[in-house]
């Protein structure tokens, strides 16, 4: 890890970075080294409509009556049940426990009914503007990787041009 160094490459779309990593697969190096990341970030809204009564309810109808037909089923039986048993205890609890079940769920259709509230949906999204190609390598794949995306590096941020530096920093230190 210590001969590591960062290699970075700007680019102003998506798309061209992609075909960087393209090119660098078809010329054997390996890809899963290699990470995009997106600068200049934003975040982006853009209006879907309102979701109103008619919207929830179209939502949750289909539900509801699932739910209340489930429960009349149930409790259909068990009315059946008790009429043909006959016993005379459970006759009127079971009825309004069947009518106190059936309005539990269509309490929330009932409500929404009745709500006047509307609001605004929305689709966001994140964006950037620019794009970067990372890759941590030894000094000599990045080169390797230079050379094959044909990116130049200027003569001062070479990396012999920061070594022949470096030897003289530490000579005039020595003097």
């Amino acid at each position: 890890m210590e001969n590591q160094k960062l290699f970075v490459a700007n680019y102003k779309t998506l798309q061209q970075a992609e075909d960087a990593i393209i090119k660098l697969k078809k010329s054997g190096y390996d890809i899963t080294k290699l990470s995009i990341m997106g600068t200049d970030c934003y975040t982006e809204q853009s209006v879907l409509g309102y979701f109103n009564i008619y919207d929830k309810m179209e939502k949750w109808s289909t539900v509801g009556l699932l739910a209340i037909g489930l429960c009349g089923l149930l409790f259909g039986l068990f009315f059946l049940f008790n009429f043909n048993v006959s016993l005379p205890y459970f006759k009127i609890p079971i009825i309004y426990a069947c009518a106190a079940i059936l309005l539990v769920a269509s309490l929330p259709l009932i409500i929404m009914g009745f709500s006047k509230e509307k609001s605004i949906t929305y689709k966001t999204e994140v964006k950037a503007r620019k794009f970067m190609l990372v890759a941590q390598e030894s000094n000599a794949k990045i080169e390797v990787i230079q050379n094959i995306l044909q990116i130049h590096v200027p003569k001062e941020n070479s990396l012999a041009e920061q070594q022949n530096r470096m030897l003289l920093e530490s000579e005039s230190f020595e003097l």
